[in-house]
């Protein structure tokens, strides 16, 4: 995309305060897509741009002028797009204008994806081995998990609910921290997690780790503590073929 070239990447807010649900910022470019859609580029931003199973955020870009809608985001290479709609005014480059994040949303997600980190390692107890998570994904409704496993757990649900309830009763920090690829990867190894779908050209890793439970690599948003999870339900399994296993969950809601 020749209009992005020579911009410097976009601050990311939302890795420095995943709480945090306005800020002001400056809108660097306008971009009007081949399809109608409009895009805005802002020098920071507090919305998550998606990735890792989960969502991008959605919420309001505006100012005394203006008022959009953002419905999604995405990224290129280091640059953050907001695809917007519903715009009232005009979005104009340079303009001073106030992010607004769908905070109710976020924080669903937020418990959601710290409930899936926390779900990985419960299997893995219950089970008494260290199945390897294949893949993940989460909706405002429920997350799902696709590990190696031959059989069911479905005999297993309350047990697997009673240990990620305790873990969350626990209250547990939620920590995240940037680690040299050699020392994070020596790190979540102990908690039967690997970096082998990282590109070889990454240096630093970002970690999320629930205190003394598990660790991984991960870009998502989380919550600070366990305790804000609340109260996880398992709601189905299905076979995914080649020894895979998918289990579906959520959280309670408010």
């Amino acid at each position: 995309m020749m209009e992005l070239s020579g911009m410097p990447p976009t601050r990311l807010l939302c890795y420095e305060d995943a709480y945090l649900k306005e800020f002001d910022t400056k809108v660097i470019k306008v971009l009007k897509m081949l399809d109608g859609e409009t895009g805005v580029v802002l020098h920071e931003t507090a919305f998550y741009p998606g990735g890792g199973g989960q969502p991008s955020d959605t919420g309001l870009i505006e100012n005394d002028a203006m008022r959009a809608r953002v419905v999604r985001l995405n990224r290129h290479g280091e640059i953050i797009i907001h695809f917007v709609d519903e715009v009232a005014g005009k979005i104009r480059e340079g303009d001073n204008v106030k992010g607004v994040i769908d905070w109710n949303r976020r924080y669903r997600l937020m418990r959601i994806h710290t409930s899936a980190h926390l779900m990985g390692q419960a299997i893995r107890q219950a089970l008494d081995k260290p199945v390897e998570i294949v893949s993940s994904g989460m909706d405002l409704e429920k997350a799902k998990l696709d590990f190696t496993h031959k059989g069911s757990t479905r005999e297993l649900f309350p047990q697997i609910e009673n240990i990620v309830s305790n873990v969350v009763k626990e209250n547990r920090p939620v920590k995240i921290r940037i680690m040299p690829r050699k020392e994070a990867e020596e790190h979540v190894e102990k908690f039967h997690e690997s970096l082998k779908t990282l590109p070889p050209q990454v240096g630093e890793v970002r970690i999320v780790e629930i205190e003394g439970w598990h660790a991984c690599a991960c870009g998502g948003t989380h919550v600070k503590s366990t305790s804000e999870i609340r109260e996880v339900r398992l709601l189905s399994r299905s076979s995914k073929g080649k020894s895979v296993e998918r289990i579906e969950f959520t959280v309670q809601k408010p």
